[in-house]
């Protein structure tokens, strides 16, 4: 969320972050995040990505989110974060950034 949105990103709009689509690979069943040709390349010093994907991937993550609001007892407009662990290994110093979020 942008900062006046009491969130922690200095961003205004989605257009400041990373760019990316997704697409699963059929041979492993893993995810791979590709380059959004229709934006800037990355330079690796953004402070928040979205990614293109399908909604079945969308509705799929979000699927658990009605437990984990009861759970944490979290109402309309209630503030909460997430992480994704996982991102402090990727090299963003080679040309393909290859990243292991488990």
């Amino acid at each position: 969320m942008p900062k006046d949105m009491e969130g922690i990103n200095p961003v205004a709009s989605g257009d400041q972050c990373v760019q990316t689509w997704s697409r699963k690979l059929t041979s492993s069943g893993n995810w791979l995040l590709f380059d959004d040709d229709r934006q800037a390349p990355p330079n690796w010093k953004e402070v928040c990505g979205r990614s293109a994907m399908s909604g079945w991937i969308n509705s799929t993550s979000m699927s658990r989110f009605q437990s984990f609001a009861k759970e944490f007892r979290l109402t309309d407009e209630d503030l909460y974060f997430v992480t994704t662990p996982g991102f402090e290994t990727c090299d963003a110093s080679k040309a393909v950034a290859k990243c292991d979020i488990r």
